[in-house]
């Protein structure tokens, strides 16, 4: 067997509603320079926030905390957290204002994690978000905040290089998904077909060797001749009938593939409508703001 190599780079991409607004977020591991990127979007708006994480700055944040983490196992726990893998890890998106508040109610509780940030610049207080991860453990909770810096919304030119790749692998998927439904669709009817036509010559062999056996025996063998031929002819047709089944097993198998294609085509032109609409919006958005700066 052949052995398989780990990628490098790993992302995972989920959505999330905290605090009533619903925002995507993405989770990018260079498990070679044992760094993180997390990146968390706003779905309505647009709006971007991202940071980037070593060992270093995750393992010196979990010691403060009084709960030390490996910096592989809080990434670990960062994307059970994303995918909702366990009730023990939750998440939160808040403002500095919102944490000032949450670092006063617990500034004499060990283990929340927040009073260890250091304080923004003025000019980041408004715009800089921090995702919370909160581990419940059995008398506690620590909260692990990941200071997200404010980087703007998409530029139009990437929209349009992402909404051009993605209908590049959508036309991909759909000539993937009509040869491959082709192909197998072939391939069955030729093993079908062999399949019953050298079904069919064994039983017409053996049917004339009994019949030429039949012509040398007595009458009093006859019948029992007969009766040894039917055994036969039944055992080959409950034989066929297995194979059938089997088959067909195989045909329902291949269609679910087929419908799961399907789904990730219906998935990726939804995704595409979604990034043309994005992408004219910010377009228009950014000619009022041209119109408004030649004015």
């Amino acid at each position: 067997m052949a052995q398989r190599f780990e990628e490098p780079t790993q992302t995972t991409t989920t959505r999330h509603v905290l605090r009533g607004i619903e925002y995507v977020l993405a989770l990018t591991i260079n498990k070679e320079e044992n760094i993180f990127t997390l990146e968390v979007e706003d779905r309505l708006t647009a709006d971007r926030w991202t940071g980037q994480f070593d060992t270093k700055y995750i393992e010196d944040l979990t010691h403060k905390t009084g709960n030390f983490k490996q910096f592989m196992v809080f990434v670990n726990m960062l994307e059970s957290a994303l995918n909702k893998n366990s009730s023990a890890l939750s998440l939160d998106l808040l403002t500095y204002s919102d944490l000032e508040v949450l670092r006063n109610q617990r500034a004499h509780r060990p283990g929340s994690g927040t009073q260890h940030i250091p304080p923004a610049k003025p000019s980041s207080l408004h715009t800089k978000r921090y995702l919370i991860m909160t581990y419940s453990v059995e008398f506690d909770r620590i909260h692990y905040p990941l200071p997200l810096p404010y980087v703007g919304k998409p530029d139009p030119v990437q929209l349009q290089e992402a909404l051009r790749r993605l209908e590049e692998e959508n036309k991909r998927l759909k000539e993937q998904a009509v040869a491959s439904n082709c192909m197998n669709s072939l391939a069955e009817e030729r093993e079908d077909i062999t399949f019953v036509s050298k079904e069919r010559d064994d039983i017409q062999a053996q049917f004339e060797t009994y019949q030429r056996e039949l012509k040398h025996t007595g009458k009093a063998n006859a019948a029992k001749e007969i009766r040894v031929l039917k055994k036969v002819v039944q055992n080959l047709e409950s034989d066929l009938m297995k194979e059938k089944t089997k088959h067909q097993r195989i045909i329902n198998k291949k269609n679910q593939e087929y419908r799961n294609i399907v789904e990730e085509l219906e998935e990726l032109r939804a995704s595409e409508r979604n990034l043309r609409a994005r992408c004219r919006s910010l377009t228009n958005e950014l000619a009022v703001f041209k119109r408004k700066y030649v004015l």
